[in-house]
């Protein structure tokens, strides 16, 4: 089984601001962004290169592991906390990811759907990632 945006969105434990804030209007507007990021990357899926981004590659910038954990226990015990901060002091602000601890921050500041594709999209294709040794 190969991972889908399902079994990433599935597994996102959001820290969110108080319902109703400006804060949490704004983190549930890039959530949204990041599933459609997900499914438009099913949805353009070829049987292209290596260096073709993938829903599987994201999950592997994210936590170091690209496939679905192959045991149940593991699987309900897998979350991937995820964290939003303002970087006011940037103007081009880029996710950051501790594969360790299998936590992903989304800036809030300087986000529309169309920034936050192409960040998010070279945050994954430039930045380090974990490979089999």
């Amino acid at each position: 089984d190969k991972v889908d945006s399902h079994y990433i969105v599935s597994h996102l434990d959001p820290q969110m601001s108080d319902k109703g804030s400006i804060k949490h209007i704004k983190e549930v507007k890039i959530l949204n962004y990041f599933q459609d990021f997900l499914i438009e990357l099913e949805d353009n899926q070829e049987d292209g290169g290596k260096d073709q981004l993938t829903v599987p590659k994201v999950l592997q910038w994210f936590t170091g592991q690209s496939h679905r954990h192959l045991l149940l226990s593991e699987r309900q015990r897998f979350k991937i906390t995820v964290c939003f901060e303002r970087m006011p002091k940037h103007s081009l602000c880029f996710p950051l990811v501790s594969a360790c601890s299998h936590t992903v921050t989304f800036p809030t500041a300087h986000q529309c759907t169309y920034e936050f594709k192409v960040n998010l999209a070279t945050a994954i294709t430039c930045g380090k990632e974990f490979h089999m040794i």
